[in-house]
């Protein structure tokens, strides 16, 4: 997790508003309003914007255990570790979303509703015993409650540092919300806007758990060595991150993201995009045997034809091809997503079909 991770000449041509100077955003109570929505995919990451910042939190971490690592707070865990037990400071930090390892934006909490510290507060014992209950308080003030969009942020970075075959890995986070209108300023000197992060639709791209159900339910269809059907399922997992990276601001950006977020996430695409080779004819000229999985060929974003009044409708077209027989016919998915609001969502059914 570095500090600078860009050339401190680049700029975003796309900022807008008055640029934050010095280690500190603009007021943001200065009026500028909601702005356009923003709804993108990419990488967590932090910074600290000055030297002193950066000496405060090390600080701020204490003394090394005996025999453990010196206080770094570019290191995930023990910023993570020190976010939990004090999360007021997440504030002091500058959150921000990263595409191809450049930032594209800085994030900030929407003023909070409530706080989050975990789980419901239990009832008191059959004997009125309150062990239960002075238990969890105890477990309150080792992690107090926290701003729901804080803890996805410092669990994300977590997430993001671990192994790749560990169960609780994270490669993306998917961040709703919309442009304040002001621009923050990175140690690296570069500009980025500021954007006003929803507590509700943000999710988190679990890989290891994903690709573990994934590989299953192919495992189950085709025998097929599981080492090779991970390798697959992970290279098209990384050509939805990579090639179809956006900054998630305009219409069909968005429909994208929240297209790739919930058919991949919670839509079983994953595992049923390389399997839905079954759903074409086989032809004479078909090699023996079950149809090879099929992989992700383009996604593309067009304006629906029919929306409902008010809204602002886009169809997102998911199509698959046989890469080892290109006469065999593609199959597409199309999503139907309305972008009129601030979370995008999805009108039912996903639609199928070749071609």
């Amino acid at each position: 997790m570095d500090r600078t991770t860009t050339d401190p000449s680049s700029t975003d041509p796309a900022s807008t508003g008055p640029v934050a100077r010095g280690p500190a955003f603009t007021d943001p109570c200065d009026g500028d309003g909601d702005g356009a929505p923003v709804f993108a995919v990419g990488r967590v990451g932090v910074d600290f914007r000055s030297e002193a910042r950066l000496d405060g939190f090390r600080r701020q971490l204490g003394g090394a255990a005996p025999g453990g690592p010196p206080p770094d707070p570019g290191d995930a865990r023990q910023l993570h570790d020190h976010l939990v037990r004090h999360p007021w400071a997440s504030s002091r930090l500058t959150w921000t979303l990263s595409t191809g390892g450049t930032p594209i934006y800085a994030l900030e909490a929407e003023p909070a509703v409530a706080m989050d510290w975990g789980g419901p507060v239990p009832d008191a014992g059959p004997d009125g015993s309150e062990r239960e209950r002075l238990a969890l308080l105890r477990r309150i003030a080792a992690a107090p409650p926290v701003h729901p969009v804080h803890r996805a942020l410092r669990d994300t970075l977590l997430g993001q540092s671990l192994p790749a075959d560990d169960p609780g890995r994270i490669g993306r986070l998917t961040v709703p919300g919309r442009l304040t209108g002001r621009s923050a300023r990175l140690f690296s000197g570069q500009v980025v806007p500021v954007v006003r992060v929803g507590a509700v639709g943000l999710a988190r791209w679990a890989e290891t758990p994903l690709l573990a159900a994934a590989v299953d339910a192919v495992g189950r269809a085709r025998e097929l060595n599981r080492d090779r059907v991970a390798e697959r399922l992970r290279a098209l997992l990384d050509k939805v991150y990579v090639q179809f990276r956006n900054a998630g601001r305009g219409a069909a950006e968005r429909a994208l993201n929240h297209a790739a977020t919930e058919a991949f996430l919670t839509g079983g695409l994953l595992a049923d995009g390389p399997l839905c080779g079954a759903l074409v004819p086989r032809g004479p000229q078909d090699r023996p045997g079950p149809p090879g999985l099929y992989a992700l060929d383009t996604i593309t974003v067009a304006a629906s034809p029919h929306c409902r009044p008010g809204s602002d409708c886009q169809d997102v077209l998911v199509r698959f091809t046989d890469p080892a027989d290109a006469r065999r016919a593609a199959v597409t998915y199309v999503f139907t997503v309305d972008v009129g609001d601030e979370l995008p969502v999805s009108l039912a059914p996903v639609h199928r079909f070749l071609g």
